[in-house]
């Protein structure tokens, strides 16, 4: 018998991480050197508004996977057939029929009408993101769907015909037109689309399908709580940049953020290591090895947290070569936000790794309703914070909710992991163990 890369892909953790860790690297790569063209040719103003915009198209993104993905890389592995086809289909025709019309809705408030008092480089920006929405999402959701196919493979390769298309329509506009806000979102919707088309053809789906609301239904009897949980991250998450762009201008934001792209690979590690915990975890548990996993994600926390550490450390070595070669002058500054950028994501990373172990324990309301409580304190911390102390109360802000949504998260991972804890492991029955199964991946700390 053979061994087939498809077949290492699937049955190897190590493999299945490798690819994953390479995918997310591309992507990681792609939008540093957008951001560094955009630092070197906008201006800070503008380079602010597109640190507002991109949180923005994450969110979309969050709430497809609150609705759409988490429950089709679930319940997926159920059905079988054309039963299997007929519901994927009814998912990515149904999505669109939100989509499309609010995209329509929007280009037509954006870019033909105006809205008043935002100015035209804002309406342009928010046009291009209107444009560009339904490439992305439908993007986002082919990797989904190749992800709970284990087709990893299939998802790099998509990944890098999308960077591929990507880089050179960069270069042409950065050679002979010049590189605008608005464009980048239009290229980038564009090489979406083109990279998405070889991967959703021949797969056998059918337009319109028969069972669209039916698959809905399905879905949103556990996607509410992940829908609700991609809002209160999101809150959580981006809230101080919102906050400081309004009270203190776009300007503030772009000092704000330029730190954070150097610490772009190390946020995205997070996003490739979910997809491989949450499974990985869910069969541990499976077997009754919950202290094992657990341990597991202890390591790996601590690994992470040593490798933040170093990096931080070579940044703030370096810091004088990356101001030369990577920032031009206007942002000479924002080198010294680093180290708190090092500690957010630290932080960042030990509380969601606590969520994909309460992920894989079944405690979705208890992230959701713990979240919610630590997004409260991080908004309220983030308007008091900035107003007196400007970008400092910002990062002071973002450390807290960071910090408070890691010790409660561990807290409760341990509770349902150690017997005689209060949210010990739960008994399964035969009855309820679908919507175990189900509920598995509906989750708050989606972030992707």
């Amino acid at each position: 018998m053979g061994v087939t890369w498809k077949t290492v892909s699937r049955s190897s953790l190590g493999w299945r991480t490798g690819i994953s860790s390479v995918d997310q690297a591309l992507l990681s790569a792609m939008g540093f050197l957008i951001s560094i063209l955009l630092i070197r040719t906008v201006s800070k103003e503008e380079y602010g508004y597109y640190s507002i915009a991109v949180p923005v198209s994450l969110l979309l993104v969050s709430l497809q996977n609150g609705i759409v993905n988490a429950p089709l890389t679930v319940l997926l592995a159920s059905k079988k057939g054309a039963e299997r086809r007929e519901y994927v289909s009814s998912l990515c025709f149904g999505q669109f029929l939100v989509v499309l019309p609010a995209v329509g809705a929007g280009l037509i408030a954006f870019a033909i009408f105006r809205i008043p008092g935002l100015g035209a480089t804002v309406n342009a920006i928010a046009a291009a993101l209107c444009a560009s929405a339904g490439s992305l999402l439908y993007r986002e959701f082919l990797r989904s769907y190749l992800f709970a196919e284990e087709d990893s493979l299939a998802v790099l390769r998509m990944d890098a015909l999308y960077v591929v298309l990507s880089v050179c329509g960069l270069s042409i506009l950065y050679l002979y037109s010049g590189i605008r806000i608005d464009t980048v979102f239009l290229l980038l919707g564009a090489s979406a689309l083109l990279a998405s088309l070889p991967f959703g053809r021949g797969r056998g789906w059918s337009f319109p399908p028969r069972s669209v609301s039916k698959s809905y239904r399905e879905n949103w009897k556990f996607g509410k709580w992940a829908l609700l949980g991609v809002c209160v991250t999101h809150a959580q998450s981006y809230s101080c940049l919102y906050l400081l762009g309004i009270l203190s201008g776009s300007v503030a934001v772009a000092d704000m953020s330029a730190a954070r792209l150097l610490l772009m690979p190390v946020m995205l590690i997070q996003v490739g290591w979910g997809r491989i915990a949450i499974p990985h975890g869910s069969r541990l548990r499976e077997c009754g090895q919950n202290r094992l996993f657990f341990m597991q994600q202890v390591r790996t926390s601590i690994l992470v947290l040593l490798c933040i550490t170093l990096y931080v450390i070579l940044l703030m070595l370096f810091s004088d070569l990356l101001r030369v070669f990577l920032f031009s002058d206007k942002y000479a500054d924002s080198l010294r936000y680093v180290l708190a950028w090092g500690v957010i994501c630290a932080m960042g990373f030990l509380a969601v790794n606590a969520g994909y172990g309460l992920q894989v324990m079944m405690k979705f309301d208890v992230i959701t309703k713990w979240s919610f409580m630590v997004m409260l304190v991080t908004v309220g911390a983030s308007y008091f914070f900035i107003r007196a102390y400007g970008i400092a109360g910002g990062f002071a802000a973002m450390i807290l909710g960071e910090t408070l949504a890691a010790i409660v998260l561990w807290y409760c991972f341990a509770m349902s992991v150690f017997p005689g804890g209060r949210d010990a492991e739960p008994k399964k029955t035969e009855d309820d163990s679908t919507m175990k199964l189900a509920e598995k991946n509906a989750v708050v700390r989606l972030d992707d």
